[in-house]
């Protein structure tokens, strides 16, 4: 062994070992106080059970094709079909708006569809409904590279999304447009362990998965109580006869809520959204006492929720394949993705769409009787013409 090598064991610091010990033993304290911390806060408990919740099996996972009683509608003011769970999300929308405004600058016109298309060009939603962070929209023209700006922006703003496959799309023009909102309870809420029976509108009951409150007189579900806030509640005789009600589930959340509510559907979701609005603002305007109690989750109060965890792949059909004539051309792709959330922790939605339209070549072929003729240019009259009417003088293959 050199002399100079202070790596053998008879050279080793006692000192310098006892102080790397110390270190590591610092740091493991100083972590078991951090999750002890989160744990007494309930933080630690919320990350758990997000987590877990998030890895569970989805109620639905597939084309919208499999869907028996569910139908997915481009715009809310589209009529609801009696009988169906019915689903609308902004990000097709944006992809349309996107497409509207800012790459042909005109209303879109799809012959074939007209009604949907006047409906798509001429709603209220747009991406001013959204926090900026959390939505993505683009379009252009493939000749002018858009597949790659999108595929730039994208892996910039929201790198672990991964993006459909733009190989498809290789003319015309494209929109792509990706939201993603997640809204997790300050207080996650109880599982309902013994069971939940969900009665549809034909009267069909199924057990499920849900969750809420009650029993919340005890005091450690008083935090879970109080996060919630009655936006409408209207009885009948008797005060605790609800029969429409209307709940934001997280009053805390920001900048999105989580609103749940029984009552009676109108002919479209937007209609009925309307309707609770009106309801809503009236019962804000009843004011004083009976107010402030009735927004109030009380001791006595039970709140139960379904549990919901969906993934829908759509194709709007009643677009795709008819000619967009901004463009001379047929829709190559109108779909929509969406994923949704909704347990004890929180929910959460994830959707992108992508809008295509291709323009027909035009095709110049003299594969029939044509003219031609030859003059200088300027001039009114021509110096050679032709007319071909059969193949006698045409060059054989």
């Amino acid at each position: 062994m050199e002399s100079g090598d202070t790596t053998s064991p008879q050279h080793v610091n006692p000192a310098g070992k006892t102080s790397r010990r110390r270190l590591i033993v610092g740091g493991i304290v100083v972590l078991g106080l951090i999750a002890v911390a989160l744990w007494a806060t309930g933080l630690g408990r919320q990350l758990i059970q997000r987590a877990t919740y998030a890895a569970g099996p989805a109620t639905f996972s597939g084309s919208s094709q499999k869907l028996t009683r569910t139908v997915i509608v481009p715009t809310l003011d589209s009529p609801c079909p009696p009988g169906k769970n019915v689903i609308w999300c902004s990000s097709f929308q944006l992809a349309w708006n996107e497409v509207k405004d800012n790459v042909v600058h005109a209303p879109l016109q799809v012959i074939g569809a007209e009604e949907v298309a006047a409906r798509l060009n001429a709603t209220k939603q747009s991406a001013s409904d959204l926090d900026p962070k959390s939505f993505y929209i683009a379009g252009g023209w493939i000749k002018d590279g858009i597949v790659g700006k999108i595929k730039k922006d994208m892996a910039a703003k929201f790198p672990s999304h991964v993006l459909p496959d733009f190989n498809d799309y290789d003319a015309g023009i494209l929109a792509y447009s990706y939201l993603t909102a997640n809204v997790p309870f300050k207080h996650p809420f109880l599982e309902i362990e013994q069971g939940f029976s969900f009665t549809d509108s034909q009267g069909i009951k199924t057990e499920t998965e849900a969750f809420g409150v009650w029993g919340a007189y005890h005091g450690r579900y008083k935090r879970m109580r109080e996060q919630v806030q009655i936006l409408y509640c209207r009885s009948d005789e008797h005060p605790g006869d609800v029969v429409e009600y209307a709940l934001d589930l997280c009053r805390h959340s920001q900048p999105y809520q989580v609103v749940v509510a029984v009552i009676e559907p109108r002919n479209s979701l937007a209609e009925t959204i309307d309707h609770l609005r009106i309801q809503i603002g009236q019962y804000e305007k009843s004011g004083g006492y009976k107010y402030e109690e009735g927004r109030r989750l009380r001791e006595t109060d039970v709140l139960r929720v379904p549990e919901m965890v969906l993934r829908i792949d759509h194709r709007f059909f009643e677009l795709i394949g008819k000619i967009l004539m901004n463009v001379k051309g047929p829709i190559t792709e109108a779909m929509q993705t969406i994923e949704f959330r909704l347990d004890r922790s929180g929910a959460a939605v994830e959707s992108e769409a992508v809008l295509a339209a291709k323009a027909i070549p035009r095709e110049f072929v003299f594969d029939r009787p044509f003219l031609v003729y030859m003059q200088k240019r300027g001039a009114e009259q021509p110096f050679f013409v032709m007319w071909v009417d059969n193949a006698e003088l045409l060059r054989r293959k």
